[in-house]
C-alpha cells in the first residue's frame, strides 16, 4: 500500500477531462495495464480522515468479520464482483491478505520418532541456521557481545542447502535434514487486521456521481439477497457511512426541532395559530424549489444541504411576515374588502419581499457557484437556500394570498394558550421517535401469539369448559309438585270436607345419576383431548407457515440473482446484436430466457406475499408480522408413541364413552322412586289434623324404547372400536410413511452437502475462469451459472420438505 499524490493543473487548463470523476476514470483506465494493482483515487485530507476513522482509506468500508482468512478473502472477492455494477459504485478493492512467501517446514514425525529424535532440537537447528543463536560470549575490555553461529550468507539463501544440513543422532551417526522434514516455499497471510479482536478484512469502495447512502442501501440490499456467511461470520459497514449515519440521525432531530421553534416564534409574534399556520405554508413552497434546484444541478442530497434546509425554513418565513403585517395594517385601516386588500397589500409590498428574498439568495449565491477549497460542503448549502427562496418567492406571492382569502372569511378564529402550545410542541416533537416497531418474529413467538388470538383454539378451549360444566348437570332430578286437594269425600266427618297440602317428588333410580356422570366425564374428556388436538395442529401449521415464508424468501433471493444477470444478458445480446456481432438466434434466445427467468422471479415474489398472508392468517392478529429467521434450520425428528398421541387417545376415549352409555341403558330398566307428604285438616269447631305418606315405585311395563337404546349403545360401541383399530392402523402407516419420506429428502440433503454444494461452486469457478479466458462466450458463462444456482434451489426445495415432513412427524395427529 502506498500513496501517490498528484498535483492538479488549474481546472481552466484542464485538456482532456472536464470534472474530477471524469480525470480519475480517464487515469484509471491508462493504469489498468499494470497487473495486480488496485486504485483508490481520493484526496489527501479526504483519505486521511477516511483512515482515522475505520482505518480504510475508501468512503465506505465493507467489513467482513470471521476466523478463517481464506473465507474471508473469497468472500471479500465474492462481493466484489457482485457489486461491481452498481451505479456509483467506484474503485471497489479487496484488502490485500494474502501472498507473503514464508518456508515451511514439515516433519515426517514417524521418522523422527523413529531415529530418536525430538522436534525441539531441529527447530533449534533451523533457527540456528537462519536466524542464529549465542553460543558464548565476547569480552573486549569492559564490553560484552554474544557470540552468535548460523549458516553461512550462501546456505542461507537456499532451502535445498538447508536440507542438507547434517543432524547428528543419538547413536552417533549423521543424517540430512531432509531424511526427516519436506521443506518448501508456500504463500501464507500477508496482514491479519483486526476490529474489537475480531479478524476482518474490507472491501473498499469509493462513490461517484451518486449520494453516498443510496449506494451504501444498494450495497447492503445486494449483499443481503446473494451473499451466505458461514455461521460466526458477519458483516458491518465504515467509512464516510458512518459519519452519514451519525449525522442523519441529528439531522432528524435538529430539523423537526427548528421546524418547532420557527411555528413557535410565528405564534408567539402573531398570538393566532391561524396566521402562524399560513406563514408557515411558505415552508413547503420552498422546500420544493430546494429539490428541484439540486436536481437540476445533479448534485445528490447530502448532510450539508440538510443544514442548507433548516437554515431555508428560516429565510422562507420572512415574504410571509412581511405579506400578513402588511394585510393586518390595511384591515386595521379600515379596508374591509378583502380582494382590495390583498390586490392593495401585495402591490405595496412586492418591492419588500423581492428586496427580502433576492438579499439572502444573493449572499448565498458566491457558495452556490463556488469552485475553491471547501466547494463540495458551500454548493449544496447554497444550492437549497437559492433554489428554495426562488418557489417560495414566486409561489408565496400567489399561494399566500389565496389562503389569506380563503381563511380569513371564515369569523370563527381558533386561538389556543401557551401552555397548550408547549404541550402540543412535545408531542410533535417525540411522536416521530416512538415509531419504530419490530414485526418480524421467531417461530417460539409465532405459536405463541397464535395461541393467544387464534378464534378456532379459543373457541375449543371454551367447548372444554362448556362440557365441565355440563357435568353438573348429571343429577337433574324432576320438578317438585306442590299441590293443594279439597276433598268433600271425607268419611271421618261428615260435617266438613278435608283441606289437603301436600309436595310430591319422584326421583330416578340413585345410580342413574352416578352413570349419567360418567358419560358426561367422558364427553368432556373428549373435549379435552380434542382442544389438545387443536393446539397441535395450529402449532404444526404456524411452524410449516413460519418455514414456508422462510424458503419463499430464499427462493425468491435466488431467483433474483438470476434475473438480474440474465436482464444484464440479454441487454449484451440486444446491442451486440444491433452492432451486428451476434446472430438473431442468439439474442432472441437472451430474450426468451430473461423473460423466464423474469416470470420465475415475480412468480416466487407472489408465492412470498401469499406464504406471508396464510401465515398471519393463523396468527389472527392485529399486528402484520413478518418472519425473523434468514435461513431453514430443520427440525429434529423426534421418536413418536403412537399409543400417547392425543388423537388415538381420544379414539379410545370413544370407546370408553360408548361403555358407559350401555351402563346407563341399562340402568334405566330399574324403577323410578315416588315420594309424597301430604296433610289434611278441617273447619269443624275442634279441627282435627290428619298427617300422610306415600311411596311409590314407576315400573317401566314397555321395555321396547328402553332395548333399542340399548342395542344402539352397543352398536356405538362396536363402531368405536372398530374406528379405535382403523385409526391406529393409519396412523402407523403414516409414521412409516413420515420417516421414508424423512429419510428420502434427507438422502438429497447429503448430497448437497457432501458433493452438490462443492460441485456447485466449482461450477461458478470455473465458469467464471473460462469466461475470462475467452474459453467459453457469455451464454455459455449463464447457463453455467443458472445450472449452479438450480443446484441450491433444489436443495432448498428438498430442505423445506424435509423440514415439513419432520414437522408432520413431530406433530403427528391424523
Amino acid at each position: 500500500e502506498c500513496d501517490v499524490i498528484i498535483i492538479l493543473k488549474y481546472k481552466k487548463e484542464w485538456i482532456s477531462a472536464d470534472s474530477k470523476d471524469e480525470l480519475a476514470n480517464k487515469i484509471k483506465d491508462k493504469l489498468s495495464v499494470i497487473p495486480g494493482v488496485d486504485y483508490e483515487f481520493t484526496q489527501p485530507i479526504e483519505m486521511r480522515f477516511n483512515e482515522l476513522i475505520t482505518g480504510v482509506r475508501a468512503d465506505v468500508a465493507i467489513k467482513i468479520f470471521g476466523q478463517d482468512l481464506d473465507i474471508l478473502y473469497s468472500k471479500a472477492l465474492e462481493i466484489q464482483r457482485l457489486i461491481g455494477d452498481i451505479e456509483g459504485a467506484a474503485d471497489i478493492s479487496v484488502e490485500k491478505t494474502a501472498g507473503l512467501p514464508q518456508m515451511m517446514v514439515k516433519y515426517d514425525r514417524k521418522k523422527v520418532a523413529k531415529y530418536g529424535l525430538n522436534i525441539q532440537d531441529l527447530n533449534d537447528i533451523i533457527t540456528i541456521g537462519f536466524a542464529g543463536m549465542p553460543a558464548g560470549t565476547v569480552f573486549e575490555g569492559e564490553k560484552q557481545f554474544d557470540l552468535v553461529v548460523r549458516f553461512d550468507k550462501d546456505y542461507r539463501n537456499n532451502i535445498d542447502r538447508l536440507g542438507s544440513a547434517s543432524i547428528k543422532l543419538p547413536n552417533g551417526n549423521q543424517v540430512p535434514l531432509s531424511e526427516f522434514a519436506e521443506i518448501s516455499y508456500t504463500k501464507g497471510p500477508a496482514k491479519i487486521s483486526r476490529d474489537d479482536t475480531k479478524r476482518r478484512i474490507v472491501v473498499g469502495v469509493n462513490v461517484r456521481n451518486r449520494d453516498l447512502e443510496s449506494v451504501v442501501v444498494d450495497i447492503q440490499k445486494r449483499i443481503k439477497d446473494n451473499i451466505k456467511l458461514p455461521t460466526g461470520y458477519s458483516i458491518d459497514y465504515g467509512g464516510q457511512f458512518e459519519n452519514l449515519k451519525t449525522a442523519s440521525k441529528r439531522l432528524k432531530i435538529a430539523v423537526p426541532i427548528a421546524l418547532l421553534l420557527i411555528f413557535v416564534l410565528l405564534y408567539f409574534a402573531f398570538s393566532s395559530v391561524k396566521e402562524a399556520l399560513l406563514i408557515y405554508s411558505a415552508i413547503p413552497l420552498a422546500s420544493v424549489g430546494g429539490v428541484m434546484l439540486l436536481f437540476i444541478r445533479g448534485m445528490p442530497f447530502s448532510i450539508s444541504a440538510g443544514v442548507g434546509f433548516i437554515a431555508l425554513f428560516g429565510i422562507a418565513v420572512l415574504n410571509g411576515i412581511v405579506l400578513i403585517e402588511e394585510f393586518k395594517e390595511l384591515k386595521a385601516k379600515g379596508i374591509k374588502n378583502i380582494n382590495r386588500r390583498i390586490l392593495l397589500g401585495t402591490k405595496n409590498r412586492l418591492r419588500p419581499v423581492l428586496l427580502t428574498a433576492s438579499a439572502a439568495a444573493l449572499g448565498f449565491l458566491p457558495m452556490a457557484i463556488s469552485t475553491s477549497a471547501g466547494a463540495e460542503v458551500q454548493r449544496p448549502l447554497a444550492t437549497v437556500v437559492v433554489g428554495g427562496l426562488i418557489s417560495a418567492t414566486s409561489l408565496t406571492l400567489v399561494v399566500l394570498p389565496v389562503l389569506y382569502a380563503i381563511f380569513d372569511r371564515r369569523p370563527r378564529s381558533y386561538k389556543i394558550k401557551a401552555k397548550h402550545l408547549a404541550g402540543i410542541a412535545l408531542i410533535l416533537l417525540f411522536f416521530p421517535l416512538g415509531l419504530k416497531s419490530q414485526n418480524a418474529i421467531s417461530l417460539e413467538d409465532a405459536i405463541k401469539i397464535a395461541k393467544e388470538n387464534n378464534n378456532a383454539l379459543i373457541a375449543s378451549g371454551a367447548r372444554v369448559q362448556q362440557s365441565e360444566q355440563l357435568i353438573k348437570t348429571a343429577f337433574d332430578i324432576e320438578k317438585t309438585d306442590i299441590y293443594y286437594n279439597y276433598d268433600q269425600n271425607n268419611i271421618a266427618d261428615n260435617s266438613e270436607p278435608l283441606n289437603i297440602f301436600g309436595i310430591s317428588q319422584k326421583l330416578a333410580f340413585p345410580t342413574i345419576y352416578s352413570k349419567q356422570k360418567n358419560v358426561l366425564s367422558h364427553e368432556a374428556k373428549l373435549m379435552d383431548y380434542q382442544f389438545k388436538i387443536d393446539e397441535i395442529a395450529l402449532e404444526k401449521q404456524v411452524s410449516i407457515a413460519y418455514k414456508k415464508v422462510v424458503y419463499w424468501k430464499m427462493i425468491k433471493s435466488r431467483y433474483y440473482y438470476l434475473d438480474s444477470l440474465y436482464q444484464q444478458f440479454s441487454y449484451a445480446s440486444q446491442r451486440k446484436f444491433e452492432e451486428g456481432g451476434a446472430n438473431r438466434l442468439e439474442y432472441l434466445t437472451a430474450s426468451s430466457k430473461q423473460e423466464e427467468m423474469s416470470v420465475l422471479y415475480r412468480q416466487s415474489r407472489k408465492e412470498y406475499e401469499m406464504s406471508l398472508l396464510r401465515f398471519n392468517n393463523w396468527l389472527q392478529a392485529d399486528t402484520i408480522y413478518s418472519v425473523l429467521d434468514k435461513t431453514i434450520v430443520p427440525n429434529i425428528p423426534k421418536p413418536i408413541n403412537i399409543e400417547s398421541t392425543p388423537s388415538l387417545l381420544m379414539t379410545s376415549e370413544k370407546i370408553g364413552l360408548a361403555k358407559s352409555q350401555i351402563s346407563l341403558e341399562k340402568n334405566k330398566f330399574l324403577p323410578d322412586l315416588l315420594v309424597e307428604v301430604f296433610r289434611g285438616t278441617n273447619n269443624a269447631a275442634g279441627a282435627k289434623v290428619y298427617n300422610g305418606v306415600q311411596f311409590g315405585l314407576a315400573v317401566p311395563i314397555a321395555f321396547g324404547n328402553n332395548k333399542a337404546q340399548l342395542k344402539a349403545a352397543k352398536i356405538q360401541l362396536s363402531i368405536a372400536e372398530y374406528e379405535f383399530n382403523n385409526f391406529k392402523s393409519l396412523l402407523a402407516a403414516k409414521q412409516k410413511e413420515l420417516s421414508l419420506e424423512i429419510k428420502m429428502y434427507k438422502e438429497a440433503i447429503d448430497y448437497y452437502n457432501n458433493s452438490g454444494k462443492k460441485l456447485m461452486e466449482e461450477i461458478i469457478a470455473n465458469a467464471e475462469k473460462s469466461y475470462k479466458n475467452g474459453e467459453i462466450n457469455y451464454l455459455q458463462y449463464i447457463q453455467l451459472l443458472d445450472n449452479a444456482i438450480m443446484i441450491e434451489v433444489n436443495y432448498l426445495t428438498n430442505l423445506i420438505n424435509y423440514d415439513v415432513t419432520i414437522i408432520e412427524n413431530n406433530y403427528l395427529i391424523n
